[in-house]
């Protein structure tokens, strides 16, 4: 379901995607309007789930994890349930999505070298094909769809960067 959102709405996501942790104060003083009507405002859009919380930006790259990799995995539905539970225990796998095609997941893994993606690979493969593409680098890293409104422009925020090469 896709939500209507005002002009302000769309001003507040921005400036929050910019910095999560900015006080409403610093807010209400950009966007021109009071404090109050920031945090009733931000509290809406919690209550209607276009936000989640705030998220830890972490750089891999610099707590060790040198490599990173989307990893396609080919499985079965029989072992399709093992997948996902072996993957979920496995902290260097730090997204997983289903897809359509041929292969039935994407996984991002985080590791701190090429030997250590091996033996998460080898946890994997009873439960699936895996076909790996090691990151080179990020030209375009993880951002959110949210529309600056600088009069015309329609460039998206910024995000989170949390891709470890570059």
């Amino acid at each position: 379901m896709t939500l209507n959102l005002d002009t302000l709405d769309l001003k507040i996501l921005a400036s929050l995607d910019a910095d999560t942790r900015r006080p409403y104060a610093d807010l209400a003083r950009e966007l021109e309007v009071s404090q109050p009507t920031i945090a009733d405002r931000v509290r809406r859009l919690e209550s209607r789930g276009v936000l989640r919380g705030t998220m830890l930006c972490v750089d891999y790259a610099r707590l060790g994890f040198a490599v990173t990799a989307f990893v396609r995995l080919r499985t079965t539905p029989l072992h399709k349930p093992g997948l996902v539970e072996t993957a979920r225990g496995i902290s260097e796998i730090i997204e997983m999505h289903q897809v359509t095609g041929e292969d039935c997941m994407i996984a991002r893994i985080v590791a701190r070298s090429v030997d250590e993606l091996g033996v998460i690979l080898d946890r994997l493969t009873p439960f699936a094909q895996p076909n790996t593409s090691v990151v080179l680098g990020t030209p375009i890293p993880l951002r959110n769809p949210i529309p600056e409104h600088d009069g015309d422009a329609q460039t998206p925020a910024h995000a989170c960067v949390s891709a470890t090469t570059g």
